[in-house]
């Protein structure tokens, strides 16, 4: 098998695990903890500990496929545009929204306890949508990137 053959295999790979850290965590296991957990400061917390590994992760594979696509030729701008929102996203979760998050619930303790009207809950409602309109557009642009499978070549056949 030709390395260039492996190496396409390898990121449509990295690629489809980058998509099933995002959608899984966010859309299968979250879902389940506020579910199933006693409370939800528990499953925030929960949550939270998760969306830092998921990151994280995602963060590593989007490393190892900049790397094989440094190698390839005319990739285009689209693929690198993709993998750079999807970090992009990520990281304006992980490194802005996430800390803002954890200090209001810090000052406040668990915001299920707060007033309906009371304005740090909104402020807390409104950067926890911020957050999964984030986590909702990183999912997007991964898919679509797993759609293009990653490479500029549709299929690598053995000659």
């Amino acid at each position: 098998m030709k390395f260039e053959c492996i190496r396409a295999a390898s990121v449509r790979l990295m690629l489809a695990l980058m998509l099933g850290l995002i959608v899984v965590s966010g859309y299968v296991v979250t879902p389940l903890l506020f579910a199933k957990l006693a409370t939800t400061a528990e499953a925030g917390s929960v949550a939270g500990e998760l969306f830092y590994v998921v990151n994280i992760g995602t963060f590593i594979l989007a490393a190892a496929v900049a790397g094989f696509w440094l190698r390839i030729k005319g990739l285009g701008r689209l693929n690198w545009g993709l993998l750079i929102a999807v970090v992009f996203f990520l990281a304006l979760n992980e490194f802005i929204l996430f800390p803002q998050l954890a200090e209001i619930k810090a000052q406040i303790g668990p915001v299920s306890q707060l007033a309906a009207d009371d304005a740090r809950r909104a402020e807390f409602g409104m950067l926890h949508g911020a957050s999964a309109g984030l986590h909702l557009l990183a999912a997007i642009a991964s898919t679509i990137l797993v759609m293009l499978g990653g490479d500029k070549r549709r299929s690598c056949k053995e000659s």
